[in-house]
């Protein structure tokens, strides 16, 4: 039995089974077949590391698939080697679908920023795939970051799941050895929030067992258009007057303009994380993801920072009362509101709008 098929066999099993994810650890077909990794620093308070890299022919056969039940697809990361030293503000990527999720740090291990790929089919050979992350750097020592590479499998009508001992390191990088700019962390004029000690995770962050909700059953424009209708139903049935729910809403194309306190304080929302779009010369899009509702993007884009023609905000993610939600879903720019069921999280469907034309 093939490497890819035995994986694939494996998986098939957990899905039956509900129980973790295995593969085949030496088929490395998720790491790219290049990488380039770069990182410049201001002062000893700024980080902004970015990573280029590509796929082959080679390497897009083995994953990239038309069958909902073989979405095996890569995904990236940025891990801090310990605990207390590095806070990710900002990240953005050209990769399609992409999807960003944080994982805190703890005691004894360093926050990890990972990317996934949800849309493998828009995924191009030897073209240059960028992941950019802004840290704020928390201590006065010397910091240390890995890029990493790791597969991951789309469960239909399930969640988005790590395989089993498929985590590669592809490079690392200090921030003593980042190039320092000649920039003052003061001419940013960040909010007193930016770096504060006690505010760099928000209470609604807290470490769980649920996971991200996977929609790879929706593999056409009119799947997705029966899933907002369905969706948009289940929020009008849906028992009012309990507790908050994680909620991902969704703007329709071309989003919104970054400016979202009007939504937080109408609609009594918390945020835990946004999306956004920002559109180059060429018309190439770019997914943007930030926590802090209050943050200045632009500034913080460091290595990437020329050529942007556009932006605005495409999702939100968050909790939120269900009687709140209603009421939001009757705006005018907003195309689709999804909320937490069976432990599964949910996360916006722009890159869905994007693929089938919804625009």
């Amino acid at each position: 039995m093939s490497k890819w098929k035995k994986a694939a066999a494996i998986v098939a099993l957990n899905v039956l089974l509900s129980t973790t994810v295995y593969a085949d650890s030496v088929s490395n077909w998720d790491n790219p077949s290049s990488t380039v990794m770069e990182a410049e620093r201001v002062e000893n308070q700024l980080l902004m590391t970015k990573s280029t890299i590509k796929w082959d022919d080679q390497k897009l056969k083995m994953f990239q698939s038309d069958d909902i039940f073989q979405q095996f697809i890569p995904a990236l990361a940025y891990k801090v080697e310990d605990s207390d030293e590095l806070r990710s503000k900002l990240m953005f990527t050209n990769v399609p679908g992409a999807k960003f999720t944080r994982k805190l740090a703890t005691y004894t291990e360093g926050e990890e920023i990972k990317l996934s790929v949800t849309d493998t089919s828009r995924l191009r050979s030897e073209t240059p795939y960028v992941f950019y992350t802004a840290w704020l750097h928390t201590v006065e020592k010397d910091s240390r970051i890995s890029f990493r590479s790791l597969q991951r499998y789309l469960q239909p009508n399930g969640t988005l799941n790590d395989l089993y001992k498929t985590d590669d390191e592809l490079a690392t990088i200090t921030f003593d050895t980042a190039e320092k700019l000649d920039k003052k962390f003061r001419d940013y004029n960040f909010s007193e929030s930016f770096n504060s000690p006690f505010k760099q995770y928000a209470w609604q962050e807290e470490v769980d067992k649920a996971k991200v909700k996977s929609y790879v059953l929706i593999d056409s424009a009119e799947k997705l258009e029966t899933y907002k209708q369905e969706s948009a139903k289940r929020l009008k049935d849906a028992q009012k007057g309990g507790n908050r729910v994680r909620f991902a809403v969704t703007f329709k194309n071309k989003g919104i303009y970054p400016r979202i306190d009007g939504l937080v304080d109408n609609y009594n929302l918390n945020i835990s994380q946004i999306y956004g779009a920002g559109i180059k010369k060429s018309g190439e899009e770019y997914t943007f993801s930030w926590y802090d509702p209050g943050l200045e993007v632009m500034p913080l884009t460091g290595l990437n920072q020329s050529g942007f023609m556009s932006f605005e905000i495409t999702e939100l993610e968050g909790t939120a009362y269900l009687e709140d939600l209603e009421r939001m879903s009757q705006l005018s720019d907003v195309d689709l509101i999804d909320f937490e069921s069976y432990g599964q999280i949910p996360t916006g469907v722009h890159w869905l709008n994007v693929l089938y034309g919804k625009k």
